[in-house]
């Protein structure tokens, strides 16, 4: 279910998400594309860029031109722009709920490249009755685990975002002693204490979360949130769930859209220590037979599946930009759709085979809730020899 879509994606057929019979008063969500290039499309780099003034300035200048923008198009509709996201970073888009019938007249503002309807995404959860064996600490071996930890490679120092279902805060390959207790053997080896070291790897923090907090999509839609309400511990340095729209909780406890977010966050960042309930620490890998791809990795939790459904792609699109500013080194999501084969419109397949030059690794999930053979069991004519075929 991690598997990476390669940027070779962009140069096969992509289809627009299908247009269902909408009548012209049905409210529909859309992301409204500017003309100007993102701030990321302008050619600025996505590492440290909270911190390069010239990317900053930039991209207020983007913000003060959706603003006229926005006027413009409540000008010609008559109705206030109902704005859900506005994304500066990775992409220049008003992301809005519209009424279908108005979005011909939206895209002839002056100013709007174009307006496409946006994919609604759900977790793929599969539900079984039977409990598996976990075998991370054997799968590692195949892709070569051992020889990244035998150079010393552990993750530590790394952010993962995870942007899914959400966090298990209490599982114990998460617990934040179990991180912290592998954290001061390293600090031990360096003969540094473990807050010294802490900084010297450059770890998450609530000041740096505040530092960057006004140029996050977080701040402008919960305009009070703060870092300490942001921070959840030093495993978990950041959690926020996009689709309710609130930083209290970042489980899937309280929602039906199941643990595919911890069960990811696992298998990149499994601690490498166990908190035993006696006080002492036993290696993950013999005690509980899993361990993460890169344990010593910090986990930043990005919820995009909650009590409000499912994301639309500015929702997830928010949460990377949200990612980018906070340095995180790589972004995994799981985007499932009934549909077999592309589901992102051109617009957002262009975008993200644009992050394949960034300094930031995205993985998505390629899909494995069914099988080529039954789809085309019910596929119109030529369906078989078409580009982008789930296979």
């Amino acid at each position: 279910d991690n598997s990476a879509v390669s940027a070779s994606l962009q140069e096969q057929a992509v289809e627009e998400p299908e247009e269902a019979d909408y009548a012209d008063t049905d409210m529909v969500r859309v992301s409204i594309v500017m003309e100007t290039a993102s701030t990321v499309g302008a050619g600025f780099a996505t590492e440290d860029i909270a911190h390069n003034n010239a990317a900053m300035s930039y991209r207020a200048g983007l913000v003060k031109e959706q603003s006229g923008v926005q006027a413009k198009i409540e000008k010609a509709t008559g109705e206030k722009l109902d704005v859900v996201w506005n994304l500066t970073l990775a992409a220049n888009i008003i992301s809005a709920n519209v009424a279908y019938g108005e979005i011909e007249t939206i895209k002839a503002v002056d100013g709007v490249q174009d307006v496409v309807l946006e994919a609604k995404y759900e977790p793929c959860v599969v539900e079984k009755e039977e409990v598996s064996t976990p075998n991370t600490a054997t799968s590692s071996h195949m892709i070569g685990t051992p020889a990244a930890y035998a150079a010393g490679y552990t993750g530590t120092g790394s952010r993962v975002a995870i942007i899914d279902t959400g966090l298990d805060m209490d599982h114990q390959s998460f617990s934040a002693a179990g991180y912290e207790y592998s954290m001061a053997l390293q600090a031990a080896k360096a003969d540094m204490t473990l807050d010294n070291w802490m900084e010297h790897i450059g770890a998450l923090t609530v000041q740096e979360i505040e530092k960057v907090l006004p140029l996050m999509n977080v701040k402008e839609r919960v305009p009070n949130v703060t870092g300490a309400d942001l921070y959840k511990n030093t495993k978990v340095p950041f959690g926020y769930n996009y689709i309710d729209n609130q930083s209290a909780y970042v489980d899937h406890d309280r929602d039906q859209q199941g643990g595919h977010g911890s069960h990811v966050a696992g298998i990149a960042a499994a601690n490498r220590y166990i908190h035993n309930a006696d006080g002492t620490f036993s290696e993950a890998v013999h005690s509980v037979g899993a361990v993460g791809v890169a344990p010593d990795a910090q986990l930043v939790i990005m919820k995009v599946f909650g009590i409000n459904g499912g994301a639309y792609d500015a929702d997830y699109l928010a949460a990377i930009e949200d990612a980018i500013i906070l340095g995180c080194d790589s972004v995994n999501l799981s985007l499932g759709s009934a549909y077999p084969g592309f589901r992102r419109s051109a617009t957002y397949e262009a975008l993200f085979a644009s992050f394949a030059d960034s300094d930031i690794v995205m993985t998505i999930s390629a899909g494995n809730s069914g099988h080529w053979a039954a789809a085309a069991q019910h596929a119109a004519p030529g369906y078989l020899y078409a580009d982008d075929v789930s296979m």
